[in-house]
């Protein structure tokens, strides 16, 4: 997805391929009598190329969808590409689509091997990106340490996400960036803790291997039924996004497993509490 394609524009895109395919028309022939070009079709249909409200009008107009479906979906249209404080950073991330989704969402659960960004520190954050992109200058490091930040100012919502943290004790014995920001990264999780939307799990390493060893990755839910939950995982070559029912229910499967070998939210606490004071 290179533009900024919210769940609303995802959800646009397959009402239309949908209604494309029940008029039994294929993309070829509708490019033809719009006299597009049949890879435009696709890339819209893609999320590739950004459908404009006129374009919209003229595919609807071709499927003869009726005034009350065509003005629901032209609304759809307009919200579809948001524009939010990631355009910022679009040098660094193309299009923001991760981000997009994440603003979009009602409940996000992280199976990490990290403390996830939203809620990390700005010196933690920064010494984290550091230390994992080695070519990285560092005026890179310093505007992705500010990027990982200003997503954070989705726990100040009034109705922010609901957030749950599976996380291995691993995370509590590496001083990232040293002694002294350990600590402030620690007491930080112990703060957000008690925040209303968070709910932070910790795996104790005597509870031996579990799912998160094979990969972390997030579950991003929608609070409409109609807009499926999405698994994403971020690696060395970029992001990888996973839709189909059947692969997102995998991941779901690993994260309750995981969590199940976890201590309870009240004693996870109590462990980052003990590691924080033995770093005195």
């Amino acid at each position: 997805m290179r533009y900024s394609l919210s769940v609303r524009g995802r959800r646009l895109l397959r009402e239309l391929r949908a209604i494309r395919e029940s008029r039994g028309l294929s993309p070829e022939q509708v490019a033809k009598q719009l006299a597009w070009s049949r890879s435009k079709i696709y890339r819209v249909e893609n999320g590739e190329s950004r459908l404009i409200v006129e374009d919209l009008e003229l595919l609807l107009d071709i499927y003869g969808v009726p005034s009350p479906q065509a003005e629901a979906l032209g609304r759809l249209c307009r919200e579809a590409w948001k524009r939010g404080w990631w355009l910022a950073y679009s040098d660094m991330y193309k299009g923001g689509s991760y981000f997009v989704l994440e603003d979009d969402a009602s409940a996000i659960t992280f199976l990490a091997h990290n403390i996830p960004g939203l809620l990390q520190t700005p010196k933690y954050a920064h010494a984290l990106i550091a230390a994992t992109l080695v070519d990285g200058s560092q005026e890179e490091i310093q505007r992705r340490a500010e990027a990982r930040i200003a997503r954070q100012q989705l726990l100040s919502r009034d109705a922010p996400p609901e957030i749950t943290v599976i996380l291995d004790e691993a995370i509590l014995r590496r001083h990232v960036g040293g002694m002294e920001v350990t600590c402030h990264q620690l007491d930080h999780l112990i703060e957000l803790s008690g925040h209303q939307a968070i709910t932070i799990y910790l795996i104790p390493f005597c509870a031996g291997g579990h799912t998160g060893l094979d990969g972390e990755f997030t579950i991003l839910d929608f609070p409409d039924k109609e807009d499926p939950p999405v698994a994403h995982q971020e690696g060395l070559f970029g992001d990888i996004f996973v839709e189909a029912p059947g692969d997102v229910a995998r991941y779901r499967t690993a994260a309750d497993a995981a969590r199940r070998m976890a201590l309870a939210p009240d004693d996870s606490v109590t462990l980052i509490k003990d590691a924080r004071k033995a770093m005195r």
